[in-house]
């Protein structure tokens, strides 16, 4: 049970409803998970909600949607948010990430990956999420396999990523279809 419900579409503010119109718009459904509850807060909602759509635009992503979906999961699993992971483990799959590496990953198991930009995305991604550091060596070989522009975005999508696993995680809010607890096992 979510600690902080959805603000009700009959109670909008006209600032929420605005908010609320594009974040329907940008994900083509209605507004549910991080953004029911950060429609609380419209202002930070609008930020969330652009990070979002930038982030996950191909055509503007310097880093394949399948890597970063990976990332996503992998935060996800670390700070063990069931919403982000009901949400990003299907897409990442969906994107090509092996079906039973996913698996391992959601019951905390160190999964084997058939490619070596996942590998090295998953280390970086979990490192970063359990010490919130990133060693010499992995941002060495992550430097090397992306670049500037591609680590800067990397960083900060695990970063945000942090943030919403946080605001996922202090207001409970629980996947919305099947299992609530897709990471308890």
């Amino acid at each position: 049970m979510s600690r902080l419900n959805p603000v009700a579409e009959n109670d909008y503010s006209p600032k929420q409803k605005k908010i609320a119109d594009m974040v329907s718009a940008q994900r083509n459904a209605p507004v549910r998970g991080p953004f029911g509850v950060l429609l609380h807060a419209p202002e930070i909602c609008e930020i969330f909600a652009n990070f979002v759509n930038l982030s996950l635009d191909e055509e503007k992503s310097r880093i394949p949607l399948r890597l970063k979906e990976l990332a996503i999961i992998t935060v996800g699993r670390v700070f063990g948010s069931d919403y982000e992971w009901f949400i990003h483990a299907k897409r990442a799959v969906d994107y090509g990430i092996d079906a039973n590496a996913v698996e391992e990953m959601r019951l905390n198991r160190v999964p084997t990956f058939p490619n070596d930009d996942e590998t090295l995305v998953y280390e970086v991604a979990k490192e970063l999420a359990e010490t919130r550091q990133l060693s010499d060596e992995n941002y060495a070989r992550a430097l090397d396999h992306f670049g500037d522009a591609a680590m800067v975005e990397l960083a900060a999508l695990v970063g945000f990523y942090h943030t919403v696993s946080i605001v996922l995680n202090t207001f409970q809010v629980e996947a919305p279809e099947g299992d609530p607890h897709p990471l308890k096992y």
